[in-house]
């Protein structure tokens, strides 16, 4: 059934609960009639689809945008068409591992260096032991055709790509031809967390929606990436403005 969206600089966030999200992703996988592509978008992903043709390209062929982090949320406050809820990346990739676990689906880990998508796949199974693992990779090993092909060989349920925006999403945009039945996610770093080489925010700056600082004060690195945030507010209050002047020429109202 449709659903709204609402449209953050140019790219449709899906405007759904956690719920009906789930609801919907279990009935398309059940069917086994389509790939399922999701982003979870941040800020950072938004900003790099507006300064990437390319990239925006990739990420408007997901099936579902979920908003993921509290800049999204705040973006669609601020446009007055406030969504649903946070479907928060790695709270989804650990929803999908228990799914997968309750009904015996096979998981491939693709992505990070050498060694941790084997360690977050054995630190998963720890956690949730009834799923197979359809294999794992690291993302040194080359994103061509070959290596897609490789990983469709083994039919997995689900493929979690680990390489972060940007190189994830095109991954999958690219090929996600190959796996007609599979859902297929980017990660980012969810393998480094899951295989203990990093640690995600403590549940205070989760839950007080400060988990973006958090990161910023751990990995100074970040910083640089962290100053699309002031410029992002404003793209999305321009947003607003324009939108507000259309609505405005609409009921005769010109200014």
């Amino acid at each position: 059934m449709p659903y709204n969206k609402v449209m953050i600089l140019d790219i449709p966030i899906s405007n759904l609960s956690l719920e009906d999200f789930l609801e919907r992703i279990y009935g398309e996988l059940s069917s086994k009639t389509k790939n399922i592509f999701i982003v979870t978008a941040n800020p950072e992903i938004i900003m790099t689809a507006k300064h990437s043709p390319s990239y925006r390209k990739s990420v408007l062929q997901a099936n579902y945008i979920v908003p993921d982090g509290s800049g999204i949320m705040l973006a669609s406050k601020i446009l007055d068409q406030p969504l649903a809820e946070k479907i928060t990346g790695y709270d989804l990739f650990h929803i999908f591992l228990a799914h997968a676990s309750e009904h015996k689906k096979t998981i491939y880990f693709f992505g990070s260096k050498e060694g941790v998508a084997s360690k977050a796949a054995l630190n998963a199974l720890e956690l949730y032991n009834d799923f197979k693992i359809a294999g794992t990779k690291n993302g040194y090993s080359g994103l061509g055709e070959d290596i897609a092909l490789e990983i469709a060989e083994t039919k997995p349920d689900f493929v979690f790509v680990g390489l972060g925006a940007p190189l994830q999403e095109q991954w999958i945009a690219d090929y996600k031809y190959l796996f007609p039945h599979a859902v297929l996610m980017g990660v980012g770093g969810s393998f480094d967390v899951l295989s203990g080489n990093s640690k995600r925010a403590p549940q205070f700056w989760i839950k007080h929606n400060l988990e973006w600082l958090y990161r910023l004060l751990t990995q100074p690195i970040r910083g640089k990436r962290m100053m699309q945030l002031p410029l992002y507010l404003m793209l999305v209050f321009k947003q607003k403005w324009k939108r507000s002047r259309i609505l405005k020429k609409e009921n005769g109202k010109i200014l």
